[in-house]
């Protein structure tokens, strides 16, 4: 028995993964709605396909900052808007010089999709020579980074002191 057949619920049954909110009301858990007037009415005045707009619960904005690009985001981040998410981090990176500054101090909410998007983005980035920086990151996205113990590979480099200092960049060795 395979783990998938598990998983997929039976004719007639619902996921144990689906919330039960999912249906409409007046409707069973499966079946396609009734058309209503103002479903077709919001059916007919969506936006095109071809250009998926961010779920309302998700804003993100970018600006150029010297060699770097950076990348707000405010709202919610979760498996529905990830992939929203990690287009507005790619193409930022694309366009950077020497890489990302992620913004996350308006996230309301952080989940592993989130983390997922930005380690995808830090491995697309050292690839291509570039770093991945977390600024200031919210409670939740914080929460999630400290738990996971991601929080280090989203900080900016050590800052180059011993030779500022006029001191070789190698830290003296101990005894």
């Amino acid at each position: 028995m395979h783990a998938r057949d598990i998983s997929t619920p039976e004719p007639g049954h619902r996921s144990p993964y689906r919330p039960v909110h999912d249906a409409t009301p007046g409707t069973s858990v499966g079946s396609t709605p009734t058309p209503t007037p103002s479903r077709l009415a919001s059916a007919t005045t969506s936006t095109p396909a071809s250009t998926p707009a961010p779920p309302p619960s998700l804003l993100t904005d970018s600006y150029q900052e010297g060699p770097r690009k950076v990348v707000v985001i405010r709202g919610e981040v979760d498996y529905e808007t990830a992939p929203a998410v990690a287009a507005a981090l790619r193409t930022a990176l694309h366009a950077s010089a020497e890489g990302v500054d992620v913004d996350l101090r308006a996230v309301r909410f952080w989940d592993c999709s989130g983390l997922n998007a930005l380690l995808r983005l830090r491995r697309e980035a050292l690839a291509h020579g570039k770093t991945v920086i977390v600024r200031s990151p919210s409670r939740a996205a914080g929460r999630v980074l400290g738990l996971t113990g991601t929080a280090s590979l989203f900080r900016p480099p050590h800052p180059r002191r011993w030779a500022v200092e006029g001191r070789s960049i190698t830290p003296p060795s101990r005894p």
